[in-house]
């Protein structure tokens, strides 16, 4: 089982701090980020504390009772109703939006952790995106909203694994029945029984019941918490974490009669029940009685509470859907059916970029912690369409791959790959030998419930992308409300992970050609066919627009600060520039721009190399004399794309953004006039050849 450290439950909210919970949740997240993003946090939260402190949220139970419960409050429309409040205020727009997507990210945070039930929806501004290929990569708003469904899931896995731990923060429902059994340590004895065994009277027994003791207590077993009070000995009183000298002290500062606190905390109340503050008698279909029948009547098992509402047909007390609800808010699942183990297969395909075939079959010992050959960790799997004569079925995927240049995933990724693994491994352990021999060894298995139920013996079964995998993906879509905030339209399956990964690796700086050696492509244009374009194109449109604002920033400011000597033909006479192969000039050819080492393997207190990247550069600049050799720069460049070379395949896009980028430069008074321009395209075809051909072929 996974070393996993568990992340506590929100604290009650009490009558002195009635929003614990919404501070709580958002130091969840602040704590797990660094300085300066945990401020954004820190402020988001005063934001949300100052519209519920203005607006109640709207509901008028808060008007009512102010303790502000997350499950209840932070519906559906929590994040819509928090919007129309934020349009008033008087923000700057990117603050306004800064503000959303923080909320919006601890309420993902608070659905991930199964303290919410529902998946908060966000705005209408945000569309859905239109889906026409099943196998298309998913937009970065929809990888939101799938990582945060798939967290919950994966939570409720490490729940699961971990074991349940009863609160005792149950209420019995005490409707008139008549207690005739209590459940002690897992068996059901008559009250007859119990009295008679354990030396305490029958009403005794029935009587501390129905007022909240516990079985093992009513029967002298365990000692109840809180003693009786004595006569003329003040009682201290510990209210909601306040404590109170006496009885009296309590009763008079929430306006309750000393007399019945007193006779309620002589029967077994507790402090807050006594006082009024946590009701002594609540429904039968309360989740509070739900939550003391589960720890007490079904001795915390889930499957056993599900069935016995299933044969007693008590859909009236309890659906079995809202059941599930609340199973899930236990940390506790009465099936290892595909519910629990579909999200973390998806999250292995996440991770890896296995299509749905090879995670079909993937066996048990797929995860090898260090490979015959180079000693990395590895994924062993098998892909069936791919193999030939030359090339095997069964092929290694080196973890350590996906970690190329730091661009994709963090160098974590093969402990969570192996974390992953194990968790299926040991929720699957539970059901694997009664699965069929022919899936026996497989790593994803999971019930049937469907079958199981149909057939009255548990039905274990695998992976099928045709049948099981399909209907939890339509049921996922609607349960975690991808359709309401995605489109109806919107396609959601495994297969999609893969074009995913391939794309982000991509937006994270690595070339095609470490792509194909992640994904195990045999030909590197099934890895350009990945791409997708509608995500990439606006990233690197971005990235170009926003080098040709700072170089322009830059240029003219040189200008404007010491303006070029006349007859200069060569940066290297001006002092504090050194001239680049590229043409333009470079302040510090030691020290390049965060963004060109960062997508780049250059080595500290060298001289940079990365020739094709200076004008992304932050050191570059462009004056009057840089204009013939960049000039020349662009004819080498461009002819070199148009040959086509498959040299230049894996760098493709960086050698058109530099086309685009220098005729940003080279329109008319975007950094020089009309005139000047003419005069450096003149000089440059008058300029003998210089050694920039090769500079195309050396760069990032």
């Amino acid at each position: 089982m996974p070393n996993v450290i568990p992340i506590n439950r929100p604290p009650e909210p009490t009558h002195r701090s009635p929003y614990a919970q919404v501070t709580w949740v958002f130091f969840q997240v602040e704590r797990e980020n660094e300085e300066p993003t945990a401020a954004l946090y820190r402020y988001g939260r005063s934001k949300y504390l100052e519209y519920l402190a203005e607006t109640l949220d709207g509901s008028q139970d808060l008007q009512r009772d102010p303790r502000f419960h997350l499950h209840k409050q932070w519906d559906t429309s929590a994040l819509i109703r928090f919007i129309e409040w934020l349009q008033h205020q008087k923000l700057a727009s990117k603050t306004r939006y800064s503000i959303f997507k923080i909320v919006r990210r601890v309420m993902d945070f608070a659905y991930a952790m199964r303290v919410i039930d529902t998946m908060v929806y966000p705005p209408p501004v945000f569309k859905g995106v239109r889906e026409t290929d099943s196998r298309t990569a998913y937009s970065e708003e929809a990888q939101e909203f799938i990582n945060a469904a798939l967290a919950r899931w994966v939570s409720l896995a490490v729940s699961v694994l971990q074991g349940y731990q009863p609160t005792g923060q149950g209420i019995p429902y005490r409707g008139g029945l008549t207690v005739t059994s209590i459940n002690l340590d897992g068996r059901e004895i008559p009250v007859a029984e119990a009295a008679r065994v354990y030396g305490v009277p029958h009403g005794l027994i029935t009587g501390r019941i129905k007022r909240g003791w516990g079985a093992r207590e009513a029967v002298g077993l365990d000692s109840r918490d809180g003693a009786r009070t004595q006569p003329g000995v003040p009682q201290a009183l510990v209210v909601e974490g306040k404590s109170y000298r006496s009885l009296s002290a309590a009763a008079r500062a929430f306006g309750v009669s000393e007399r019945k606190v007193t006779a309620a905390v002589q029967a077994g109340c507790s402090p807050e029940q006594a006082l009024g503050l946590v009701p002594t008698r609540v429904p039968q279909g309360d989740e509070r009685a739900l939550l003391w029948a589960f720890e007490n009547d079904y001795a915390c098992d889930p499957l056993a509470m599900l069935s016995d509402f299933h044969q007693r047909r008590l859909s009236v007390v309890c659906t079995e859907k809202r059941m599930r609800t609340l199973f899930a808010r236990w940390g506790v699942w009465p099936h290892i059916d595909d519910r629990l183990i579909m999200p973390l297969a998806t999250e292995l395909g996440v991770l890896t970029g296995l299509n749905v075939e090879s995670l079909k079959v993937l066996e048990t010992d797929c995860y090898q912690d260090e490979h015959g050959l180079t000693g990395e960790p590895v994924i062993n799997y098998r892909k069936g369409r791919a193999a030939s004569e030359r090339r095997p079925e069964d092929q290694a995927l080196q973890l350590a791959a996906l970690e190329v240049e730091e661009v994709f995933i963090t160098s974590d990724v093969a402990a969570k790959v192996k974390t992953l693994v194990n968790m299926i491994l040991d929720l699957t352990a539970r059901i694997r030998g009664e699965a069929p021999a022919e899936i026996a060894r497989r790593l994803i298995i999971f019930v049937d419930v469907e079958a199981s139920r149909s057939l009255g013996k548990r039905v274990v079964v695998g992976l099928d992308p045709r049948r099981k995998a399909a209907a939890w993906y339509g049921r996922f879509k609607r349960e975690e409300g991808l359709l309401q905030s995605l489109g109806e339209k919107f396609r959601f399956n495994i297969s999609r992970c893969r074009p995913t990964l391939v794309t982000n690796m991509v937006l994270g700086g690595a070339t095609l050609l470490q792509v194909q050696t992640v994904v195990g492509h045999a030909s590197i244009q099934t890895t350009v066919d990945y791409l997708d374009e509608h995500q990439l194109q606006p990233a690197f449109d971005r990235e170009v627009s926003d080098a040709m604002q700072r170089i322009v920033r830059r240029s003219k400011g040189m200008q404007n600060v010491s303006p070029e000597p006349k007859g200069k033909e060569s940066l290297s006479e001006e002092p504090g520039f050194s001239e680049t192969l590229s043409g333009c000039g470079c302040s510090d050819p030691y020290s390049p721009s965060a963004n060109v080492r960062m997508a780049t393997k250059h080595i500290a207190g060298t001289v940079c190399k990365f020739w094709n990247m200076c004008l992304f550069c932050d050191q570059a600049i462009v004056t009057e004399s840089s204009l013939p050799k960049i000039i020349i720069y662009r004819q080498r460049v461009k002819s070199a794309l148009d040959s086509n070379s498959p040299a230049i395949l894996p760098r493709e896009q960086l050698f058109k953004d530099v086309v685009t980028l220098i005729d940003g430069i080279l329109a008319d008074d975007v950094i020089f006039p009309q005139a000047m321009i003419e005069d450096a395209k003149c000089k440059a075809a008058g300029l003998d050849d210089i050694l920039v051909d090769q500079l195309i072929y050396q760069g990032i």
